[in-house]
């Protein structure tokens, strides 16, 4: 595992596989903080109703290895989306579970990438995202594993229509993590079309969905400004150092 440290308070290390999976594990902050948990979501969904008290899944153990072919292992428990999201609101305070999101980077030849503006029934309406989603139990197979690859893929072609092979696929991951706020992002290079043109692909596929989850696709290159408020932390962390060419 090559290891930096990023902007923005984050660590910024190459990771060279991961082995993920379910483990069932008791959550004391979301038992300790019930009640404050059932007045959030009593509010938020007053706030917005399209929001729905699913499953997702949140780290309890993350451990990596050292040196540049290091591994990252992390042990998954689920819990219900209201306890996350009081959690995420609260900044992930316990120290326990660590929101854990792979999320796959669209690239073309120029080094431009595809980004995804969040829809407005969304928590995180009009912020810029690579497509990405926390895990949920229909990513776990029967043998307790995770693919975050595939998960990361299935979130790129519900959100964009795009459903490349994993050929395309850089063979690391980059591992941004602040406390308990860990992004994983593997970039897909689209080197045959630039990505104006596949962004063009995603907004038609965007527009054809029933219940689009973004409101739009769009370019980002070293051009833009990274400091937009749209560009949550750890986007700008990753993209001013692949901008910069200094990612580990």
């Amino acid at each position: 595992m090559t290891e930096s440290r990023g902007d923005f308070g984050y660590s910024i290390a190459r990771i060279a596989a991961i082995h993920a999976r379910l483990v069932p594990a008791r959550w004391p902050w979301a038992k300790r903080n019930a009640s404050m948990i059932a007045r959030e979501w009593h509010a938020a969904r007053a706030r917005n109703p399209h929001l729905f008290d699913g499953e997702v899944l949140l780290a309890h153990r993350v451990s990596a290895t050292a040196g540049c072919d290091g591994m990252l292992a992390i042990d998954f428990m689920p819990v219900r989306y209201s306890a996350f999201r009081a959690f995420k609101a609260a900044g992930f305070p316990d120290g326990f579970a660590v929101n854990v999101f792979p999320a796959i980077a669209p690239r073309d030849r120029a080094g431009r990438y595809l980004v995804g503006r969040m829809g407005a029934h969304t928590d995180n309406a009009g912020a810029l995202y690579f497509a990405t989603g926390t895990p949920d139990p229909g990513d776990v197979a029967d043998d307790g594993r995770i693919d975050l690859t595939a998960a990361a893929l299935r979130e790129l072609a519900e959100e964009t229509g795009l459903a490349p092979d994993r050929s395309v696929l850089e063979p690391y991951w980059h591992m941004l993590r602040r406390g308990g706020h860990l992004a994983l992002i593997r970039v897909g290079r689209f080197d045959l079309l630039p990505a104006a043109d596949l962004a063009r692909h995603g907004e038609a596929a965007r527009q054809s969905m029933a219940e689009p989850e973004l409101a739009g696709i769009e370019v980002i290159g070293e051009e833009d400004d990274l400091m937009s408020a749209a560009l949550p932390d750890f986007m700008r962390a990753y993209l001013a150092r692949a901008f910069t060419g200094t990612l580990p």
